[in-house]
Parts: structure tokens; C-alpha cells; sequence
């Protein structure tokens, strides 16, 4: 399944990452599926979905490289979408 939206923040200095990614969830439809691709696990970021509904799903890649979807309809997110990477 292809994201509708994908922002890869790696690399980018704190604060940039947590809010061009909070920008994409104020901004989600209904349908949208977002893909983040960062270099560390973003609890604020978890925390801020929790509040407003979202659901998220957590692929570590590396120690380094995490891939998380998210989407308002929870359904959606299922390990297939980390496609061989570990599951958090």
C-alpha cells in the first residue's frame, strides 16, 4: 500500500522533525495514509496521534531508521506495511 503522504526527516535538527510531522497529522483526511521515516523513535510525536485519534504503527528498520504509518482509520495499519522489518 502506498502512502499518501511521506516525509523523511532524517537528519534534520529537533524541533524541524516533530513539527513538520505534526503539520501532516493536523492536516489528514479521513483516508490519508502517512509514512515518517526518521532517525529515532518519536514519543512526543506518539503521545500527540494518542490525543487526536490517530493510529500509528512502528517498523524499526535499524537502530537508526524507523518507518511509522499513520492513519485515522486504524484498520488499515497491519505488519504488511513494514514489509520484513521488525514491528515496535
Amino acid at each position: 500500500m502506498e502512502p499518501t503522504v511521506k516525509l523523511d526527516v532524517r537528519g534534520l535538527e529537533h524541533p524541524e522533525p516533530l513539527e513538520r510531522s505534526v503539520e501532516v497529522l493536523k492536516n489528514m483526511q479521513r483516508n490519508d495514509l502517512f509514512k515518517l521515516v526518521i532517525h529515532r523513535m518519536p514519543q512526543p510525536l506518539l503521545m500527540i496521534a494518542d490525543r487526536h485519534g490517530i493510529g500509528y504503527l512502528v517498523c524499526e528498520k535499524e537502530t537508526d531508521e524507523w518507518h511509522i504509518w499513520f492513519s485515522k482509520e486504524k484498520g488499515v495499519l497491519n505488519s504488511t506495511l513494514c514489509g520484513g522489518m521488525d514491528v515496535q
